[in-house]
């Protein structure tokens, strides 16, 4: 299913959130997700100064650290219309977190 078919005006960019996982254990996953986006015409752009989202150190108690863990990657995305996230845990510590 194509985009074009879904949405009436699909946006021109999106921002890509890596996640670490990607990061570090599925990098293949993350090129490939932002190929499937690329073959609608829509440039991905990948900010280099993103981070993980905080989730670990969320999960493991460590509140004090994934709060500026979290703020470091929301600073990253804070100006962009459209951010695609290939975890929702990752987007839901985010936005809920």
């Amino acid at each position: 299913m194509s985009l074009r078919t879904t949405y009436p005006d699909p946006p021109k960019q999106v921002y890509f959130f890596g996640t670490c996982l990607v990061d570090m254990f599925y990098p293949e996953a993350g090129l490939a997700g932002m190929e499937l986006i690329r073959r609608e015409g829509i440039t991905v752009i990948f900010p280099q100064d993103q981070t993980c989202c905080g989730q670990p150190a969320y999960n493991s108690g460590t509140r004090a650290d994934a709060t500026k863990i979290a703020k470091q990657v929301i600073r990253a995305f804070e100006s962009f219309d459209y951010i695609v996230a290939p975890s929702g845990s990752c987007a839901g510590m985010l936005k809920k977190h």
